[in-house]
């Protein structure tokens, strides 16, 4: 059912109706020793709009997690990070990216792991749940699988692309999210009925606050659909610079500009 040839994610029995990027990161223990070490991911994500929220555990007792406001080819780094190494030579990290929002035809996920202190790698899987039958009890067995983004290279560098069965999650669905949040600080262990995780309240309180503030931003941004097709003609523009001649540009923008600016 998961097409990996590895254990399942740790998170996915939570997250299995998101559409979700699972980040596989392993970190080179040349030294074979037990420290806590810092990382971070530079993310640019070309063509979507949105919430992108993260999560992971940097240690087996603990869950970390963020939310950032997405625009249109922004770029960022999700910083102070941090994961316990044990005693082996490689140790690897499970991380979920969740976007909320809406992906364009031709979008472009550039992703890189910085670490100071040791060498990197990752493996990027993307999950498209079937929602047709999950509350029904069915003969039809939905044969849902990770599928491995391959790296796509370009004169900036790999991008990886999702394909058309990959969509953002609706924005309603993140306070689903957050519930299922509180759900998972309130479990504990079943010998000894202490908690399962360390305390999550004061960051799931910070991630309710942040939810309401994006999603009120994003609820009363309204862009046009001539505004929306300039910008696609402007980056279809971009896309072909090197191949055009300066008349050709300025021919290119001057057509732009008598079309949209004839146009109630």
């Amino acid at each position: 059912m998961f097409n990996l040839k590895r254990d399942v994610p740790w998170f996915f029995q939570y997250l299995e109706y998101y559409y979700h990027v699972f980040l596989n990161v392993r970190f080179n223990n040349g030294t074979d020793i037990k420290k806590v070490i810092k990382f971070a991911i530079d993310v640019s994500l070309q063509g979507f709009e949105g919430l992108l929220f993260y999560m992971y555990m940097p240690d087996f007792k603990k869950i970390k997690f963020d939310l950032y406001r997405h625009s249109i080819d922004q770029a960022y780094e999700i910083s102070d990070l941090d994961f316990a190494l044990n005693s082996t030579t490689s140790n690897s990290l499970d991380l979920v990216i969740i976007p909320f929002g809406y992906f364009k035809d031709e979008h472009k996920f550039y992703l890189d792991i910085k670490s100071k202190e040791l060498e990197s790698s990752f493996e990027l899987h993307a999950w498209a749940p079937s929602n047709l039958y999950k509350h029904v009890k069915s003969v039809i067995r939905i044969d849902n699988k990770y599928t491995e983004l391959i790296p796509i290279d370009d004169f900036k560098g790999y991008f990886f692309q999702f394909s058309g069965s990959f969509k953002g999650n609706e924005t309603g669905r993140l306070f689903d999210l957050i519930n299922l949040l509180v759900d998972i600080d309130k479990t504990v262990d079943e010998l000894d009925n202490t908690p399962l995780f360390y305390a999550m309240d004061s960051e799931i309180k910070k991630l309710v606050t942040k939810s309401n503030e994006y999603l009120f931003e994003l609820c009363h941004t309204s862009v046009s659909l001539d505004t929306r097709n300039i910008l696609r003609e402007l980056e279809r523009l971009k896309y072909n610079i090197d191949s055009l001649s300066k008349e050709e540009i300025f021919n290119w923008l001057d057509d732009l500009v008598n079309f949209y600016s004839g146009k109630q």
